[in-house]
């Protein structure tokens, strides 16, 4: 008799981390079946005419209906939703649903544990959850990486525009890993045939990098000077929501990270070897890969 392929349901399979864990389910001996909150989204991972095991449905994540539909019939859940002032209520539904719907196992994407004097509000957010999740689920893990080597992106127009670098970090470093890593932990603990007995799972990368630091590295790639700007929290919270337009909770949290950084210190080599069975990538291979996301623009462009 054969084996029963297992079927893995993917929250957030549009996101980051949760199209590389859609890439690496595709073609593995199991179902992946990402769930879109939109059903006009592009698939993350596109099916070809030839039998595939990657399908997706639609859901809203405020319907207790539709999400259990999404996880019926799925033997691991991955959670991972766009992190917004909603996200305790989306996730706490979708785990709801997952339970109801008879899910066995679930991998949820959290963030570190924060000790004072630190603050940060989306780590509270991801303490909600992540125990309204130990509540009902017993077969359950959460992966908790520092900070992504792909969050750089989101400095691109300053370092492609102006060549500068804005923070409130001073010289303190952090830890980054990159997202392809952290979906392998992921898709291990989802497909893994033992019951679940690491609950928290710090996922560090290789180095801990200042800003300062980062500013040499794009230097070389871009082959341009690129330089850090310390500035203040409260002129990086300016600057966040008057330019670059940001809400000011999505602002908060950044400038709260970089507070973070600075009252506690970032691992400083990684945790994840063991758990991927090789050495993870590191920064100068992430911006190598992705050194067009930072190449210069004439200003004039900002005219357009």
């Amino acid at each position: 008799m054969k084996e029963i392929k297992p079927t893995i349901v993917v929250f957030g399979c549009t996101g980051t981390v949760g199209t590389e864990v859609m890439r690496q389910l595709n073609g593995i001996d199991c179902i992946a079946r990402g769930v879109l909150r939109n059903p006009e989204r592009p698939y993350p991972v596109l099916k070809n005419s030839l039998p595939s095991n990657i399908t997706y449905v639609s859901a809203d994540l405020n319907s207790g209906e539709q999400l259990r539909e999404a996880c019926l019939g799925a033997d691991a859940l991955f959670l991972l939703t766009a992190t917004s002032p909603d996200q305790v209520a989306h996730e706490m539904n979708i785990i709801d649903a997952a339970k109801k719907s008879g899910v066995k196992r679930i991998v949820k994407l959290s963030s570190p544990i924060v000790p004072l004097p630190a603050k940060v509000e989306v780590s509270q957010w991801h303490s909600k959850i992540d125990e309204h999740l130990s509540q009902n689920i017993e077969d359950f893990c959460c992966l908790r990486p520092h900070s992504f080597m792909q969050n750089w992106e989101r400095n691109v127009f300053t370092i492609q525009y102006f060549g500068k670098i804005f923070g409130a970090l001073g010289d303190a470093p952090r830890n980054y890993v990159d997202c392809r890593d952290v979906a392998t932990v992921a898709v291990n603990n989802l497909l893994s045939p033992l019951a679940l007995t690491e609950r928290s799972i710090v996922l560090a990368g290789p180095q801990a990098i200042t800003n300062i630091e980062m500013a040499a590295k794009l230097s070389r790639i871009t082959g341009r000077k690129i330089d850090y700007v310390n500035i203040t929290p409260e002129a990086l919270f300016n600057q966040l929501t008057r330019k670059a337009k940001l809400p000011e909770w999505l602002a908060n949290h950044i400038v709260e990270l970089d507070d973070l950084a600075i009252k506690v210190p970032e691992p400083e080599r990684d945790t994840i070897t063991d758990l991927i069975l090789r050495k993870p990538r590191i920064m100068d291979e992430y911006l190598q890969e992705s050194r067009h996301h930072f190449k210069r623009k004439p200003l004039w462009k900002l005219l357009l």
